[in-house]
Order: structure tokens, then sequence, then C-alpha cells
């Protein structure tokens, strides 16, 4: 299944962009030179999101020492999780307009919205599942309070603050 996965992922970062920059040469649109900083901030912020979730995985779903790979057997609600139940995969669904953005292909950065699209769908309907058959009851409450993804600049915070240590599991 994860390797299903990874060929998603891949599939949703790159394509988009790709086929925009394929079709801004077939129809002679040229390149916005100003997107690439707003492009890069948001790599950057969708990186850090990212890393964050994995490191708060790590550090605190595991009942006992696991293998860098090896799913959580603890739901996580601390740090990044606090303010969104799916920072990992949210993070990567932005990913589709950063790489447009730095690329500067408008029609990368139309169909990008396909991309995050796609991202968030999985979201809701790959992930949500997994986590309910192996967290609920306690995921369900969990769900109650805490929104899938989230655009709040606190998030951001919480991301910085798990790799300064700062979470208590």
């Amino acid at each position: 299944m994860w390797k299903a996965k990874v060929i998603f992922w891949i599939l949703v970062y790159f394509l988009p962009a790709l086929i925009g920059y394929y079709l801004d040469s077939l129809l002679g649109i040229n390149r916005i030179p100003w997107t690439w900083p707003f492009g890069l901030i948001l790599l950057i912020s969708a990186l850090l999101v990212s890393s964050a979730a994995g490191r708060a995985l790590r550090l605190c779903g595991h009942s006992r020492e696991a293998k860098r790979f090896t799913p959580p057997d603890k739901l996580v609600t601390a740090g990044i999780y606090s303010c969104m139940r799916h920072p990992n995969q949210f993070g990567s669904s932005l990913m589709p307009l950063a790489i447009a953005l730095i690329l500067g292909t408008p029609c990368g950065i139309a169909l990008s919205g396909w991309g995050v699209a796609f991202g968030l769908a999985f979201i809701l309907y790959v992930e949500e599942k997994l986590v309910h058959q192996s967290f609920c009851p306690e995921y369900c409450e969990y769900a109650k309070r805490v929104p899938a993804v989230s655009l709040n600049p606190k998030c951001l915070l919480e991301a910085i603050k798990v790799f300064l240590g700062k979470i208590n599991c």
C-alpha cells in the first residue's frame, strides 16, 4: 500500500506543473517571473508542516521503540496535531501549487488546483478511513474538536515548536 501512496504523491506533486509547462510551450504562453518567491515560501511552509508531522509521529506515536517508518500505534494529538488531524498530507497537498509557482507556469498554476484537490480527497477518503479503523473511538472524539486541515498560522507555530523539541506527548 505504501508504494502506491508514494507513486500517488509523486504524480500529485509534479504532474500539474509538468503538464502546465508543456501546455504553456504549446500555446506560446510566457512564464510568470514574479511567482517563484511565493512558491518558495509555500514550499518551505509545506515541508515544515509535513516534517513536523512526521517528527511528532515518531516522538509520540509509539508505545515502544519503533523502526523509522513504522506506523504509529498511539493516536497523536500533541504538537501540530493539536490544530489539524492530517498535517503531513495537508503539507503534501500544497506541493503542486508550490512547484507550479516556482516554475512560473500559468497553465501549471491553473492545473495545480487539481493536484491540491486530489491531495485533499486523499485525506478525506483514504487517510480518514485508515485512522478511524486504527484509533476509534478515541479518534472520533478528537475529530469532533480538531479540523482535518487548517490554514491557521498557529499551525506553523506548532510545527516550529515540534522542531524545537517543545512537544508534550
